[in-house]
């Protein structure tokens, strides 16, 4: 049965990556699928979903006829460009939103 990953592990996943990448050269894959025990397909998928360059071999699809081409790139950046900023700054309001649902949860158990 597939695991489902909520949006904080993926975001979390993704930083780490890319801050091991910045710090190594490369490899940032490889020890968050050790890290976190997952399959290296899951992660590859978050990066490209998350804009992160992911190079390596890339297995070429068979287009079907009349088949239109779409651009896969539709990741907002921030307003100095950078990706990983970008994502640093999503994770950091991802929990700001955990922290006053919580707070939200408190006050309305109070009701």
């Amino acid at each position: 049965m597939a695991k489902r990953y909520d949006q904080k592990t993926k975001d979390e996943v993704v930083a780490f990556i890319q801050k091991y990448n910045e710090d190594n050269g490369r490899g940032g894959q490889s020890a968050a699928v050790k890290k976190w025990k997952l399959n290296p397909i899951t992660v590859k998928a978050w990066l490209e979903k998350a804009g992160v360059a992911t190079p390596g071999k890339t297995a070429k699809k068979k287009k079907s006829a009349g088949a239109k081409t779409r651009s896969r790139k539709s990741v907002a950046v921030s307003s100095n460009g950078s990706v990983s900023s970008t994502l640093k700054r999503m994770v950091a309001i991802r929990e700001q939103i955990e922290s006053l649902q919580s707070e939200y949860d408190a006050l309305k158990s109070n009701l």
